[in-house]
Formats: structure tokens, sequence, C-alpha cells
């Protein structure tokens, strides 16, 4: 108690100088008031306080504002300080002998404790095991996912019925309602057998009946030619009545011509497969069935005996199905950082007149300016050159110093006969660039695809003077500088991703030479092949680069002197650090419901940059999106 008194006067003595109040009052009763208080600071005191040791990460820094309006007990106040931490990034771990680690929030899954009841620890990372139903593993990730924190974790068994989910408490508890109600909830499952209708037939007359949100699920057995059926009680009852009305010998014998719409296949690669399994149902002593393919209903007609019709048709439907298309969206991101530095002296001592003072001076290609050219210009007057010399030489004196860049500092003149100058040049250089490029594009399972946004640019391919410098031509061919994504996606079982990717991105870097005029590009080419999960980001490949380089430039012997040295030195530092990274994210989309939120999202962020940028109070979009344009 005593202890706690102390700190209790120690914290409104802070109050005072640094904007922390943290009083007692009763005995465990404190009332929270901190404006711009060190984190550190709070910790050390939450620790004392409650009793607690805590191990600071040495990234935790920064400033904490809390007001309590009630007082709070020592339990409370270290939920608060839990909240106060996530609210910053950060969050406490606790370790095996009882200390809190207070760690970055980011990467701190890992050392989430177990939580056998699923509730969690509040204000902590916990991990908790969910059992679903069998063989929605996956999917129950998938709708945990958007409602988890976002340094959470979720892993699945795509085929099994066990979800480890790594989170707070409150996110937890959704989750374990998430994979509760994908739980039977009051469903049964019962099979039908179907004697005159299709399988096929029936499930899709029934999916239509129930529309893209049916209540229930329908699933057809080839093999057997029955259906299974999940659903309400009274949903499965009703199907099986209207199953059993369907279920009828048709009242009109099948004839001899069937004409079959397609919905969704490419008709013609469909009619070359169906014509290559012709011949297997060929019949003795009956005429060889035929298809053919009407392009402009894209529809296929059929002609053979009943039997072999049927055989047929459930062929057509089962390849007729409408196919998943994939998102592939790609992250490019460049970071550089270029910073230079010069630092240069240039000197020139000479006479005239006849003086014996001999020349000397230094003189840098590396440095801007010309200091000969200064001094120069300092004696043409004196030893008598004509106005036109004079001016030439004066010219030259300001072309040149107006070419510095940077501080410069210069001295020069004429003293008994001696010309002297000098020229002290320093230069720093620092220029950062930060590049976000996302190009995405969205193409159907197992079709290539490819995006493009750039330029076509000419690069010289070869010239000629032709015969006596007559007929002079000059071949160039245009080569594509831009932004280009290749990519062909393959979904397989569990909703993984085969993706063959080819991302180039290229652009103009200047000139070789200001002579020759040709380009130089830069070029950023990955070509490979990943396998990701259903919306997973996956990154692709990247450079991180950190080139320095180092000239000095001196006259010999006089360069190395120590300190003096300097005089009869230029000297340059270049440094260029690079950090390229390419990420990849797939998504899968399967259904027109699957693709609305994402044309959503989409259309919504270039909605508001056109209300941003324009002021009108109605995008574009809208006005083109209108249905009654």
């Amino acid at each position: 108690m005593l202890f706690k008194k102390l700190f209790v006067s120690s914290a409104l003595a802070l109050s005072a100088a640094g904007g922390f109040a943290l009083s007692a009052m009763a005995a465990d009763d404190h009332i929270i008031n901190m404006q711009d208080v060190d984190i550190k600071a709070f910790i050390e005191n939450v620790g004392i306080v409650t009793g607690r040791t805590f191990v600071i990460d040495p990234r935790v820094n920064g400033k904490v504002n809390i007001v309590s309006e009630k007082p709070l007990n020592d339990i409370e106040v270290f939920a608060v300080f839990k909240e106060v931490l996530r609210v910053h990034g950060y969050t406490v771990v606790r370790a095996a002998n009882g200390e809190y680690r207070v760690t970055l929030l980011q990467g701190s899954a890992q050392d989430a404790p177990f939580s056998a009841s699923g509730n969690g620890i509040p204000g902590q990372f916990s991990t908790t095991i969910l059992r679903v139903p069998e063989g929605k593993a996956a999917e129950a990730a998938r709708l945990i996912k958007p409602v988890m924190h976002s340094q959470g974790q979720v892993s699945a068994n795509p085929d099994g019925n066990i979800v480890v989910v790594t989170d707070f408490g409150e996110n937890l508890r959704k989750a374990r309602a998430i994979v509760e109600a994908m739980g039977s909830g009051g469903n049964v499952r019962e099979i039908v057998q179907l004697s005159q209708l299709s399988v096929l037939d029936a499930q899709d007359a029934l999916n239509d009946l129930g529309g893209t949100k049916s209540p229930y699920k329908v699933v057809a057995l080839e093999a057997t030619n029955s259906l299974i059926i999940e659903g309400s009680e009274q949903d499965v009852t009703e199907l099986k009545s209207l199953l059993s009305t369907m279920d009828i010998a048709p009242p009109v014998k099948r004839g001899a011509v069937s004409v079959l719409p397609l919905r969704f296949a490419d008709g013609e690669g469909l009619n070359t497969l169906i014509q290559s399994l012709l011949p297997t149902y060929t019949i003795d002593g009956e005429p060889a069935p035929t298809v053919a393919y009407d392009e402009g209903s894209n529809t296929l007609v059929i002609s053979a005996s009943p039997e072999v019709q049927t055989n047929l048709e459930q062929i057509i439907r089962r390849l007729d199905q409408r196919r998943p298309q994939v998102l592939v969206e790609a992250i490019i991101v460049e970071i550089s950082d270029t910073a230079a530095e010069e630092l240069g002296v240039q000197f020139a001592l000479g006479g005239i007149n006849g003086s014996t003072v001999p020349l000397l001076s230094s003189n840098f290609s590396r440095q801007a300016g010309n200091l000969l050219n200064v001094i120069g210009a300092l004696g043409a007057d004196e030893v008598g050159l004509n106005d036109a010399t004079q001016s030439a030489f004066e010219t030259a004196a300001i072309s040149s110093i107006a070419g510095l860049d940077g501080g410069t500092f210069g001295i020069g003149g004429n003293s008994n006969d001696t010309l002297f100058g000098l020229i002290v040049n320093a230069l720093e250089t620092d220029e950062d660039s930060n590049i976000l490029s996302t190009p995405f594009v969205t193409t159907l399972d197992n079709v290539p695809a490819t995006f493009l946004v750039g330029q076509e640019i000419p690069i010289t391919t070869g010239e000629s003077l032709g015969t006596a410098n007559l007929n002079a031509f000059r071949t160039f061919e245009r080569q594509e500088v831009g932004i280009q994504l290749d990519v062909l996606p393959q979904i397989s079982d569990g909703d993984v991703i085969r993706l063959e990717i080819e991302q180039i991105v290229s652009s103009i870097s200047g000139v070789l030479t200001s002579a020759s005029g040709d380009f130089v590009l830069n070029k950023r080419e990955i070509t490979t092949t990943v396998l990701a999960n259903d919306g997973e980001v996956i990154v692709l490949g990247g450079l991180v680069q950190d080139d320095e380089q180092i000239n000095v430039s001196k006259v010999p012997i006089l360069g190395d002197i120590p300190v003096a040295g300097r005089l009869f030195q230029s000297k340059g530092k270049n440094r260029n650090k690079t950090n390229l990274m390419v990420f990849l994210r797939p998504t899968i989309i399967r259904t027109a419901s699957d693709a609305r939120p994402l044309t959503e999202r989409r259309l919504n962020e270039v909605r508001a940059l056109d209300l941003s940028q324009s002021g009108r109070s109605l995008s574009k979009i809208d006005t083109v999106l209108s249905p009654q344009r």
C-alpha cells in the first residue's frame, strides 16, 4: 500500500510536467488522465499499479492519450492498458514464468496461448480450434477471414473438419458463431431415386427454381440417376413431391432429331468433341448418328436413335456448365533512394607580363565549371588582348560559372603580375521514388489472358547512306513499353489455383548518347508458375539492391598530403538503393454474386476519385451506368 501511495505521488508530479495523471480515489480505484505521455512510461506505471512485470520490446515507442471518467480497479486498468496497446499496434504475451512481454502486434500470433473455451483472453491474441461440418473447413476459413484482425491467422485443411484461429477474444467468438451457423441448423438430407427423368435435367430445374440464393442444395449422382437434396424439412418434402410429379414417362415418344441450345460452352469446340465420339454410338443396321452446330443460335442439333440422343445430351449437359473465372491482381512495388555527394577544389596560379611566377593549377572534369576560363578572363585585359578576344574569354568564364550546381565559393584576381583563382564546389542530392502499380485482369478458368498498358516506341535496327551518300534511309521496329501481365489460371481441388505468370514492367530511362538518340530501356520481367489459394497474396519475386560508388580524382602525390591534400582533390559519392517486389492475388469468381462485390469495389474507387477531382455531386461513372441512358 505504501508503494502504491508513493507511485500516485510521483504520477501526480509527472502530471504537472508531462501531461500524465493516474490518481487513486480509494485503495483500488484509479482515474487515468494522460496527454502525449511516452508509452514506455505508461507501461512502467501500469506495472506498478497492477503488480505485473513487463518486458518491453525495443521497437515499442510512441505517445498515448487516455481519459477515464470513472474510477477503475486494477483489473480494469490492465484491460484499458491492453486496449491502448492494441490501438497503437502492440500487444502483451504472457511468458511461462508469469511475466508479460510487450511487443509488436504484427507477428505475435505465433506466441498466442491456447484457449480451450474458445473465448480467448480479453485484449490479447489467443488460439482456439473450431470443428466444422466434414469437408467445410476451407469454406469456414473463407467466411471467418473477413471478420478477423489484420494480424490474425486462420488455417484449415481444405478436406477436413478442423479450423485453427488465432485472434482477439471478440473475433474468436465471431468465428465460433460463423461455424455454428454452418452446421446443419435443422436441415435434413435425402436421396431421391429417379427412373424416367434425367438427373441432370432435374438438377438444373431445381437450381433454377431456387435461384442464386437457394435455401437448399441439390447434388446429382449420374451413376445411379439419383439426387441428394439438403435443406429444411419443409423444402425437402416439397421438392420430393415436385420430383415425383416430374419423374414420369414422356407422353410422346422421342423423335429422331433433338435440338439442344447451349448456355455456356463454346459450341464449335464442343461440336468437334462430340463428332469424335459419334463412331462409338454407331449401331449396326441403323443410320449413323449425326450432330450439327448452328453458330447463330449456339445450338446443337442431334439426329440419332432416342437412346443415343439421351446419352449424347447427358454428355453435352455435363460439359455445358458455367465455368468459374479468376480475377488476377498483381501488385508491383518499387521503392528507390538515390543520393549523391560532390566536393571539389580547383585552383590556378600563374604569372603574366614576363613574371617569373610559374603556372600551377588543378582542374577536374568531375567538377562543373572551368577555373582556367575564369583566370583567362581576369588576365585578358592585363596582357593587352583585343576587345573581341577579351569578350570571348569573358563569355567562356560566365558560361563556366553558370554551369555550377550546389554551393560555390571562389576568389580570384591579379596582384603584381600574378593571376590567382580558387573555386570550391559542394553538392548533395537526394531523390526518393515510390512507384506502385496494380494491374489486374479477369479470365475464365484455363483460358490465357493478357493485360497491357503502355506505348510503342521506335527502336532503330539499321541505317544506310546508300551509294555516294544518296537515298539515305533508316529501318526501325516498334517495341512495347509499359506494364504487361500474361496469366493462365487453372483451378484445382480445394480452390488451389495454378498460375502461369509472365509479368513485364518496362520504361524509357533516357537516350544512350545525345548524338545517337537511341533509347535506353528499363525492364523488369518475371516468368514463373506458382500455386496460390483463393484470395491469398503470394510474392512472385523481387530485388533488393544497394549500390554505392565512391569516385576520387586527385593530383598525384599532392592529393595524398594529409589535410592540405583536400585542395588537390575532387571527391564524389553515389548511393542507389532499390527495393522491388511483385505480389499476386488470385480470386475465384464462380457466380454473379461473387463478381458483384469485386466489381462494386473497383467502381467505388473510380467513382470516389472522379468526385474528388471534379468536385461534382454526381460521378460520370453513374451517368454512364444509368439504366435510363
